[in-house]
């Protein structure tokens, strides 16, 4: 996510290339709120009478580039098991800033539970998963459920809650005010800069001035005991994101849900995504996880 290297939005991580054909109940570019042409999602329903658990993907891109289609692998994967997968689009940073992109996944969780029926979702087993960008933007779902600020009035069902029963963070920038020093410690480029996060925000990042905007976008300040269990992992070579983000984001978690609700993994010699995150093996423990805490 930042301008030391040619951004390559989540290509790094996922093709989206996959044949969805196979999943024959699917629904395709539904509008959860009418703000804006990116506030859409695609719906894939695994086979059976359900309700099903449901898991709510959110696509990377250092909140400025992405789309929903980056995550036909993982929805996929999702739905081979059970889950209904529900890849969603929100309003980049180029089109508006902070608290934008949260509202819009929050109104995305409360649209399919005004829906549940319709869709055979289980409205008391919903999770977010979601990598980089999308990574922050699962941790403000995990964290800041009820509060007014962050929950907005985006879409037609803001009588629903948009808390969630489970909450997966890969890599995701969590406080941007650290992400600097965390980079120096961790031995990155002196060019290290947080100009998208910036750009998210739409203040700098940097400037003491703008330090109240830049700690209500940290799900760390959001943290308390009726939050979800959380998975949260990073690679240990990550250039973009210094895995020290996820690092202190889950010791916070633990020391308020306690070890059994919140797992970190530091994935040896994994960069900023790529096949050590997405093999099957990885993606076996998410789905592990999942199972546990949303099929139970």
């Amino acid at each position: 996510m930042k301008k030391l290297f040619p951004f390559v939005p989540l290509l790094l991580l996922l093709c989206g290339c996959t044949d969805m054909s196979s999943i024959k109940n699917k629904h395709l570019n539904v509008s959860y709120a009418n703000d804006s042409k990116a506030q859409q999602m695609d719906i894939f329903i695994p086979d059976g009478d359900g309700p099903s658990p449901t898991v709510i993907l959110i696509h990377g891109g250092g909140f400025k580039t992405g789309d929903k289609k980056s995550e036909n692998d993982l929805a996929k994967a999702l739905v081979s098991n059970g889950f209904v997968a529900i890849a969603v689009n929100y309003r980049l940073s180029g089109e508006a800033v902070f608290p934008a992109a949260v509202h819009d996944v929050k109104a995305a969780i409360r649209f399919i539970r005004a829906n549940a029926k319709k869709y055979v979702v289980d409205p008391d087993k919903i999770a977010t998963w979601g990598a980089s960008a999308g990574g922050h933007l699962s941790a403000m779902m995990g964290t800041s459920a009820g509060d007014g600020f962050l929950d907005g009035i985006v879409g037609d069902h803001n009588n629903e809650s948009a808390q969630i029963q489970a909450c997966i963070n890969w890599f995701g920038p969590i406080n941007f005010a650290t992400m600097i020093d965390d980079a120096r410690q961790l031995g990155f480029d002196d060019r290290f800069n947080v100009t998208i996060e910036s750009a998210y925000l739409g203040a700098d990042a940097t400037d003491p001035i703008n330090m109240a905007l830049v700690q209500r976008s940290n799900p760390t300040n959001y943290i308390d005991e009726t939050d979800p269990p959380f998975y949260v992992q990073a690679g240990s070579k990550d250039p973009l994101i210094p895995y020290l983000q996820s690092q202190n984001f889950a010791d916070t978690l633990r020391k308020v849900l306690g070890d059994g609700k919140v797992n970190y993994e530091l994935i040896e010699n994994a960069k900023h995504g790529g096949s050590k995150f997405t093999d099957q093996e990885n993606v076996a423990k998410i789905i592990s996880f999942l199972d546990k805490h949303l099929k139970k």
